[in-house]
């Protein structure tokens, strides 16, 4: 987006003893009126929501409960406390008002992307508890809180949505995509998306240049096992460049038409070859569905 307007631009005319400065530099006080990408577009202290500069402070939502990458026991029922903090969020009931008020509205609490709870009462300073259900699935579950207008539009910036990794614990391996997120949504263009990987189970992630360290190879909406260590089938590498187990770079994903798509990581040994999960001699993977769908 230009940002010529952040530019001062005056033209000044004089009349007798009179004269007048017109400017384009916008009006921070005025709230609702300017376009935007980011909140680096606004003016004075606005944050930009939905494409448009608001002079509020957006929502952050907190899950502090389940903690991330919290390992739960695999065999029995797992009714967990869900605990939530946050700021800049007045919760309004949804039977109050259905309209999209900026710095109110309510949160809605997905696990693995189904929608749960919706909490529209409380004070989210203080702090929230719930309930939710975790399936009793070994591997990883996503929870996400979501701030959401009271029109049903979400909050866009990403301090308003908290997200939490966790386990169900069978004693085997487990590899998880913390991104993309499962069900995350993306452009119709080639372009390429940040990829992030979590292990359970002790293992090292590094470079394949340690030998005592496992890496990911990354698929794009590719079968598997059948595409496992086939080069034509990889993307990218995940665990080469940087070698720390949080962060790694980006994978490129092609042009698609509007629908569904994968991303997958199988886990391999520095040789490249597939990594076996130790009691079952399988591979190590995991898959999330993603979106391919035009954006604005």
């Amino acid at each position: 987006m230009s940002r010529g307007w952040r530019r001062r631009a005056l033209a000044c005319f004089g009349f007798g003893l009179l004269s007048a400065c017109l400017t384009n530099e916008p009006d921070p006080d005025a709230s609702g009126i300017y376009a935007c990408v980011g909140t680096e577009d606004c003016p004075g202290e606005q944050a930009c929501l939905q494409g448009v500069c608001e002079a509020v402070a957006l929502p952050v939502v907190t899950i502090s409960s389940p903690e991330d990458l919290e390992a739960l026991p695999f065999g029995t029922e797992h009714q967990e406390v869900l605990s939530l903090t946050g700021a800049n969020l007045t919760l309004r009931p949804l039977s109050e008002s259905g309209e999209a008020v900026p710095g109110e509205g309510h949160i809605v609490v997905f696990v693995d992307e189904v929608e749960v709870l919706v909490i529209d009462s409380g004070n989210l300073g203080a702090g929230i508890q719930e309930f939710i259900d975790i399936p009793d699935t070994p591997g990883v579950h996503y929870i996400r809180a979501q701030a959401r207008l009271n029109d049903g539009s979400d909050y866009d910036n990403p301090e308003g949505s908290g997200r939490n990794l966790v386990w169900v614990d069978d004693g085997r391996e487990h590899v998880a995509l913390r991104r993309p997120w499962l069900r995350e949504r993306f452009g119709l263009d080639e372009q390429s998306i940040e990829v992030e990987i979590e292990v359970l189970g002790g293992m090292t992630v590094g470079p394949p240049s340690d030998t005592e360290a496992i890496h990911a190879h990354i698929y794009y909406d590719q079968m598997l096992p059948e595409c496992l260590n086939i080069p034509l089938c990889e993307a990218g590498y995940n665990g080469v460049v940087p070698s720390n187990a949080g962060e790694f770079g980006p994978i490129p994903i092609p042009a698609s038409e509007p629908g569904p798509a994968t991303i997958s990581a199988s886990l391999a040994e520095s040789g490249h070859t597939v990594y076996l999960e130790e009691s079952t001699m399988m591979p190590v993977v995991t898959e999330v569905t993603i979106f391919r769908e035009a954006l604005p």
